[in-house]
């Protein structure tokens, strides 16, 4: 494989660095011109790529060898891809003073002060959104991880030093501002893996339009009172829950999803995996709209539950009070007069069994094979 130069050569990449050109199946035909415009060569018109470190340029069959090679190596180490905005995704910065609180206000209200950093010289503040760094511990061991931006390189640079300290999340695997197509585009040409294999989280969905379906939109993070129509967290003198925010529940997706991927019941082999797919058997249960009886404890939350949290994963919605729209009444048992009103009601009374296999295969089973009991009676079939 011919590289125009070694320079800052990504780690993720190095070990391509001595692969001749029949270990990867491609063409070595690149130019060694230097003007380069739009991924063309001024010079010779060959077709060549810019890939994130600016000394390094590759032919489009070179990515396409890497892109086979490095793919292969992940899913033998039963590793995809996870791609991760930064701003609004797993921090919140602002250099807005006119509404920023000092750092000993906000630890006053028992803000976490590890997750709150004051970056002066820049006249900046910095807060990581709670829990990020036990989701990037998390999700290490089913991903390999990249950064994905429209911040330029010196801000990310210091983002990624308090995301990633001991830099084993990301390594060269940061994607920014200067490495973008266009300023408003997000484009897994960048990202050197099959794009079947690759999942995107982002706060934001028009960047991704070329690549919405492997899109995971994330609510955003406002911790700070930098804009006049949003309510801050901050200003609220409050923060995202450890274990019950966004990143905790998200991170339980992932790993729905990643054990989806490589689920053995699955037809085919992993050459026909696609978390576009997975994402897709994922709602499976939208339009479904449940409430829980006779299942908890009577001092027990049902949505800090697993079965809660299943069916809002396969796109249900969950209610604890009684509401007159709802399609479902997942239950271990019921009276007889309480079967007929639900089947006067269109109601379904099912067994939680139902949810649990449904979410095992992110496939929507048929409730009449999950009857509840009925007083010693089978529940006929609805």
């Amino acid at each position: 494989m011919k590289i125009i130069s070694e320079k800052g050569f990504p780690q993720d990449l190095s070990d391509l660095e001595s692969s001749s050109s029949s270990d990867l199946d491609v063409d070595t035909k690149t130019c060694a011109h230097l003007r380069v415009v739009r991924g063309m060569c001024w010079v010779c018109k060959s077709e060549v790529f810019k890939y994130i470190d600016k000394d390094l340029w590759l032919s489009p069959d070179e990515i396409a060898g890497i892109r086979m090679v490095e793919s292969e190596k992940l899913l033998k180490d039963r590793k995809i891809v996870l791609v991760l905005d930064l701003d609004h995704t797993l921090l919140h910065s602002t250099k807005d003073s006119r509404h920023l609180k000092t750092r000993q206000e906000l630890l006053e209200h028992n803000i976490n002060k590890d997750g709150l950093i004051s970056l002066k010289h820049l006249g900046m503040m910095t807060k990581l959104r709670p829990y990020v760094h036990t989701f990037l511990k998390e999700a290490s061991t089913m991903f390999e991880m990249y950064i994905y931006t429209t911040a330029d390189r010196r801000y990310i640079s210091l983002m990624a030093e308090f995301l990633d300290p001991e830099n084993v999340y990301f390594k060269s695997r940061i994607i920014v501002r200067e490495d973008l197509f266009a300023p408003d585009e997000k484009n897994l040409q960048l990202v050197l893996r099959h794009q079947r294999m690759v999942l995107v989280l982002d706060d934001t969905k028009h960047v991704w339009r070329y690549h919405p379906d492997n899109l995971i939109l994330v609510k955003r993070y406002y911790f700070f009172d930098a804009r006049h129509d949003i309510v801050s967290l901050s200003a609220m003198n409050n923060d995202e829950g450890e274990t019950t925010g966004v990143l905790a529940t998200i991170l339980q997706k992932l790993k729905l999803i990643h054990r989806l991927f490589f689920n053995p019941k699955f037809k085919g082999g992993l050459a026909h995996r696609d978390v576009k797919l997975i994402l897709d058997r994922l709602k499976v249960l939208q339009g479904c709209k449940l409430t829980f009886e006779g299942i908890f404890p009577s001092n027990f939350e049902p949505q800090n539950s697993r079965l809660w949290m299943m069916a809002e994963e396969l796109g249900a919605i969950c209610s604890t009070s009684v509401f007159t729209s709802r399609t479902h009444v997942v239950t271990l048992v019921a009276t007889e007069e309480e079967s007929q009103q639900a089947e006067l009601d269109g109601i379904i009374l099912v067994h939680p069994a139902w949810l649990h296999n449904c979410y095992e295969l992110a496939k929507r089973f048929p409730e009449s094979d999950y009857p509840i009991k009925l007083k010693n009676k089978k529940l006929r079939s609805s």
